[in-house]
């Protein structure tokens, strides 16, 4: 783990990011919305250019209804006071890997590609 409370890219886990992180953001949630269930509202970490970071609890029902790969239609909601990554984009499932260590050990970590 580095400084900043991450897992740091080992040969087990390399970076695959093409830019890096920043975590400006805290408090941006992305809405997710499947048929037949009620809508999902989690808080996005790490947000970059590029991708972001959903932490999801290892029981939860979210996990059995994405997969990497899949392409979803979602809300970002931001702050009031941020004008930036707000609206209706369309992303990607990037990985869905378990976090080991740390404040969010035994939970999931859902990458995310913004692809528009």
């Amino acid at each position: 783990m580095n400084r900043s409370g991450r897992i740091a890219p080992t040969a087990k886990h390399p970076e695959r990011r093409a830019e890096p992180r920043s975590t400006k953001l805290p408090t941006h949630r992305v809405e997710i919305k499947f048929p037949s269930v009620p809508v999902y509202q989690l808080k996005v970490r790490d947000v970059s250019p590029n991708g972001a970071g959903i932490i999801v609890r290892a029981d939860s029902k979210f996990l059995t209804m994405v997969q990497i790969g899949q392409e979803l239609n979602v809300n970002f909601l931001a702050p009031a006071d941020h004008a930036t990554l707000s609206g209706h984009y369309r992303l990607r499932i990037e990985h869905i890997s378990e976090l080991e260590a740390g404040r969010f050990k035994g939970h999931h970590v859902v990458g995310i590609s913004i692809l528009k």
